[in-house]
Formats: structure tokens, sequence, C-alpha cells
């Protein structure tokens, strides 16, 4: 039987895939394409190291945070009215300020947006802030506010007579409140997240002047100040969280000690030669100071390195600028011949404002941005992603380099 079989008609000559042309094609293209993405790449990365201090990580967060927020070609986002009051202080919250005056606390956005605004009586308001967290409280006084992300998450009155001595928030969002009590030189209380009361010490020993809690929680840092015959003598004692057993004790300085930040390796203590560098175990790090000029002012929020600002005469003309990092060595210097209005320090960057002029500096005093100082700016907050909120009067705004 013959079997039936269909054949297919051959395609014209000129209706054939020109597969022998394509593959002579493809690779010239694949390796001019190479070329090409090569060069481009090369190019990047020049580019990308003669302005690594320019563009970093922070420029990148700043452009997907900020991206919605109108800016100036200087980088200034618009100004909005804050008001003014006697006795202003302020602090910055990521995207926010903190603004509190004897009789007023407000909390702005970037943008302008009221978030609190809680009327007060604080006849010494002090602010201190950690991460999305801002605690403002009366000096000599009674009343306490805490802040979580532009809210206020807790209220807290002292007794009547009990003065509040001091109060920090760590970036957890755990409380210390310092504070007088009957029959005793201070007591501190340490509160958790949920603003519960976990432990509290009172000390008879000496003088309570300052406590701030671990970045874990685990610790409570105390410091004391007595006097041995003529001579101060400030003392930090660490206390457990858990129990208030006390862990260590160390005299850090022969001095009073002005101020003190707590981060993952150690304390800054802030005393008025320098600064003091403990570790977790109040071993001593170092001591950097500076015994013949006079201390005009310092930050101690830097990521692993803290700003100090000396003059020569107690005026504070000819100032010099040093960052010391956490094992006391000097990352850089400056001098500077203007009158200087502001220093703070965040993340890895500076800011030093004078009459004329903003510049905002990395660790070792490499200037990353400058903004001419024609509009009248009192302070300039610097914040950890190289942004600085810009206090003006009565007007504030952001600064986006």
């Amino acid at each position: 039987m013959d079997e039936n079989k269909s054949v297919s008609p051959e395609k014209p000559v000129s209706e054939q895939p020109k597969t022998g042309k394509m593959n002579r094609v493809l690779p010239i293209l694949l390796r001019i394409l190479t070329s090409v993405l090569t060069v481009l790449l090369i190019a990047l990365s020049v580019y990308l190291v003669v302005n690594r201090d320019r563009f970093n990580l922070d420029s990148l967060k700043r452009y997907l945070t900020y991206r919605s927020l109108e800016r100036s070609d200087g980088g200034r986002a618009p100004s909005f009215s804050i008001g003014q009051d006697d006795e202003l202080c302020y602090a910055t919250i990521s995207d926010a300020v903190v603004l509190c005056s004897q009789n007023r606390i407000q909390v702005y956005s970037d943008g302008g947006v009221l978030y609190e605004d809680i009327s007060c009586i604080l006849k010494h308001p002090v602010i201190q802030t950690a991460s999305d967290y801002t605690v403002v409280y009366d000096a000599g006084g009674n009343e306490l506010y805490l802040f979580a992300d532009r809210q206020s998450i807790f209220h807290y009155t002292s007794e009547s007579g009990y003065a509040l001595i001091s109060a920090r928030v760590n970036a957890r969002g755990w409380l210390s409140v310092v504070e007088q009590a009957s029959g005793y030189k201070g007591s501190v209380t340490i509160y958790n997240d949920h603003q519960e009361p976990v432990v509290t010490e009172r000390i008879s020993s000496q003088f309570v002047s300052d406590a701030a809690v671990s970045p874990d929680n685990r610790q409570v840092a105390v410091l004391t100040i007595g006097q041995d015959g003529t001579d101060f003598a400030s003392t930090i004692t660490l206390y457990q969280t858990s129990d208030g057993t006390q862990s260590a004790s160390a005299v850090v300085a022969d001095s009073p000690i002005l101020d003190l930040q707590w981060d993952n390796s150690g304390l800054w203590l802030q005393h008025q030669f320098g600064i003091i560098r403990v570790n977790n175990h109040l071993e001593r790090v170092t001591n950097w100071n500076n015994v013949s000029l006079y201390l005009q002012g310092y930050s101690l929020g830097g990521d692993g390195f803290a700003v100090e600002y000396f003059s020569r005469d107690r005026s504070g003309s000819l100032a010099q600028l040093v960052s010391v990092d956490t094992s006391g060595n000097v990352l850089g210097t400056m001098n500077i011949s203007r009158e200087i209005l502001s220093v703070t320090a965040a993340g890895r960057y500076i800011a030093v404002l004078t009459g004329t002029q903003l510049s905002i500096y990395t660790s070792d005093f490499t200037q990353y941005a400058t903004l001419s100082n024609d509009s009248g700016i009192l302070s300039a907050l610097m914040r950890p992603d190289g942004t600085a909120m810009l206090i003006e009067g009565e007007e504030a705004g952001v600064y986006l380099p």
C-alpha cells in the first residue's frame, strides 16, 4: 500500500532566514555595547570617587525622603512661620522640629505642618532628643513632656516642692528622670518605652546631677558631684535597670561634668577643658583637653566623634574647632576668625554657622556643602542624613545639600 506523504514546498531563497549574517552581526553589536557600558561605568566610578564626599548613601536617602519637598536652586525648602517667644529653645528629630518657650511646646513637620501645640508653664525649658524621641522638661520646675515621632505620649508632674533636675530619653524610648527627693540628695527613676517605671534609685551620698539609660536599656549611668576637701569629684555609677544592682563606679573628673552622651561603645563626658571618654565598664579611654583656650561650645551628637569649640579669649573670637574620635584621636581641626553662631554634629556631619555662611563638613572638616547666610539664620541644627534645620527669628526651614 502506498503511504500518503505531504511534502512542504521549499521556501524561495529570498524568504529563508538570514541566520548566517545575523550570527556575524550579533557578536559585533555585543562587543560595541560592552565597550560603551565599560566606558560609562569607568566614567561613573571616576565621578563618584571625585565626589565621594557629596554623593553617598545619605544623598540617596535625602532624595527618596524629601523628593516631594519643594526647594530652591540653593537647596532650601520653603520656610514656615513658627512665631517668636522669649527663651525659645529648639531641637530636631528626623523630619520634624520641636520648639519650646516658657508657655508653649510646638512640633512642626519639615513642610510646616503643626502636629502638636501644647500650652504649658516652663520657667527654664530644656530639650533633649534621641532618634524620633524628644523630652522637654522644666529644669528646677515640675513639668515634663515626652514625644515620639511628632506626638506627645507622656506627661509627668513631679511632687510639689521636689524639682526636676534632669531628664533624658534614649533612641529606644527609655527615659531617665532625676529629681529631688525628701531625705536624699537625688532620686533617679527609669521608665521603659511604655512609660512604666521599672527602677528607682535614691542616693544620699552625693548630689545627683544627671543620668542616662544605655542604648541597650540594660544600664543607667548616674552622674553625682561631691567634694574631696576643696576639690570637686564627679563620679559615674552604673546600675542595672532590671533590679537596680550597682555594677560599676568611678571618679571621672576633678571638675563638674557639663554634659554626657552614651553610645554603643561608651560614654562621652564633657567638661570645661575638653572631653573624657570611658568605655561601658567606666574604664578611661581618653581625656582630650585644651587648658590654654576657653570652651565656647561643643556637640556630642556625631557618629563616633565629638566636636569641641574653643577660642583664644572669652568673647569667642579667633575660634578653633576640633573633632575627636572615641579613641581620643583628633580627626580634624579648623580655625575661624568670625563669630560662630552655632555648632552641631549629627551622623557623620558638622554644621558650623557664622553670620555670613552655613558650612557643613564631614567629621574631619572636609567641606561638604555651603549656604550663604543672607537671611539672618540664627541656628543650624545638623541631622544624621546631612540635612539641617535652620532657625531664623520667626521662621524655620530645611536645608537640603
